[in-house]
């Protein structure tokens, strides 16, 4: 159906982890649009009270959380209406340190997407879009997590553009999920659909928009130049091993026999905006879904550290690509458990080198130093990092105590906090 394309905001998606850049601007724009709401405040007030930016740009960002499910608009209504999962967000954000709640919030975020359809009462951009919302039963991010889920976690960049895009009927996305199966054995990549945007800019920008989105700006998938199936030919994105879980645990709720090919949810009708953002894209993420994955997670710590995986490790080897985590996972565990086997006598020795050099043991980021805050029990305690990351980590690799810095838990957990540091790189942000 080559005279049909998706369609999408042209804007980000918001981050409540990262402090800076886009997704950064977008979250703490959400939060206080909500904060507004909260108190009653008339959109029109709301709207002023953004000083740098104009009318125009405050619209375009309402847009697109009313496409991300969070807050709404109705038009002339002056009132903003925040969505069961905008309020539920909104709470877990404001009431609780996020980077424990992150699985969660990216599950919520994640499940809201999926349930959001171009045919819709307030399909974005208005008039401009309606015959076309009308003429589809997609739910685009639904499908694109049902084919990436599928298809060995990953999509390419000209599989999106190329065909995923195109798709108007729910009911073809086995035909689908077969045609790009095929081009991938062939190894033949998909030219661009002529009913792309014929504007080059604009086309780029829904590829580009539409998978920050996919990916909640970048927390659940990365990118990668070289596609496994096409090599240089074509750019994949990849969802991580945190990104599978997600994404598996929103199929399994919204699609319930997507492992057996079974019949897809499709767009349905509501009858009105409020119904469409209270039962629809802006439902509340039942805490059933959220205890369910809880367990999910709790039953993969218990395997993982039984292959002498610490949660550090665990969370490291979260943010890499499924195909790195997945078919290289004996040989990940393998160079992880080489390096436990080596890691006492080596942090011993690096200790010891370390005090030996300096007289005491103490952060070399923040010059904490255990012994002087914590008396008899901080004793001879600081934490080792390694400086080469786990995925680099070979049989052949030599470790010595020179690739070894000396850390307090807090400098230890903020460099393997997404995006990974080196130590010199926490230096300088705490220099700022």
């Amino acid at each position: 159906m080559t005279d049909f394309c998706w369609f999408t905001s042209f804007i980000g998606y918001p981050n409540f982890f990262n402090k800076e850049g886009r997704g950064h601007d977008l979250a703490t724009f959400f939060l206080h649009v909500a904060d507004a709401a909260d108190k009653g405040m008339a959109y029109d007030d709301a709207k002023r009270s953004f000083a740098r930016l104009s009318i125009h740009q405050v619209e375009t960002k309402k847009a697109a959380f009313q496409e991300a499910g969070l807050l709404y608009v109705v038009p002339r209504s002056n009132v903003i209406t925040l969505t069961p999962v905008g309020r539920q967000i909104y709470d877990i954000v404001n009431n609780t340190d996020v980077t424990t709640r992150r699985r969660d919030i990216l599950l919520i975020l994640c499940r809201a997407l999926a349930r959001y359809q171009f045919s819709n009462p307030f399909p974005i951009g208005g008039n401009r879009y309606r015959e076309r919302a009308r003429s589809t039963d997609v739910l685009p991010y639904l499908a694109a997590y049902h084919l990436m889920a599928s298809l060995e976690a990953y999509i390419t960049d000209r599989e999106l553009t190329g065909c995923v895009f195109s798709l108007q009927r729910m009911q073809d996305i086995h035909a689908l999920e077969n045609e790009i199966r095929d081009r991938r054995r062939r190894g033949v990549p998909f030219e661009a659909l002529p009913s792309l945007p014929s504007n080059k800019e604009t086309a780029e920008n829904l590829r580009i928009y539409f998978v920050a989105r996919l990916g909640l700006d970048s927390e659940i998938l990365t990118a990668q130049e070289q596609s496994p199936a096409y090599g240089a030919q074509d750019r994949a994105f990849e969802l991580t091993r945190l990104g599978v879980d997600v994404v598996k645990a929103v199929l399994d709720v919204e699609w319930p026999e997507w492992r057996r090919n079974g019949a897809p949810p499709v767009a349905r009708t509501y009858s009105s905006i409020d119904e469409y953002f209270s039962q629809g894209v802006g439902h509340l993420c039942p805490e059933h879904v959220l205890a369910k994955d809880h367990s999910r997670e709790a039953r993969d710590l218990q395997r993982l550290a039984a292959d002498i995986l610490d949660p550090m490790d665990i969370e490291s080897l979260r943010e890499l690509p499924t195909r790195e985590f997945e078919e290289g996972r004996k040989k990940l565990l393998s160079h992880t458990r080489l390096e436990k086997v080596r890691n006492s006598a080596l942090v011993r020795a690096a200790k010891r080198l370390f005090k030996a050099k300096h007289g005491h043991l103490y952060c070399e980021v923040c010059a904490f130093d255990f012994d002087k805050a914590y008396g008899a029990r901080g004793k001879n305690f600081i934490e080792a990092h390694h400086n080469i990351p786990v995925s680099e980590i070979t049989r052949s690799t030599k470790v010595t105590v020179d690739n070894l810095t000396m850390l307090c838990s807090n400098c230890h957990r903020m460099i393997h906090r997404r995006p990974w540091l080196t130590v010199d790189g926490l230096k300088a942000e705490m220099a700022r």
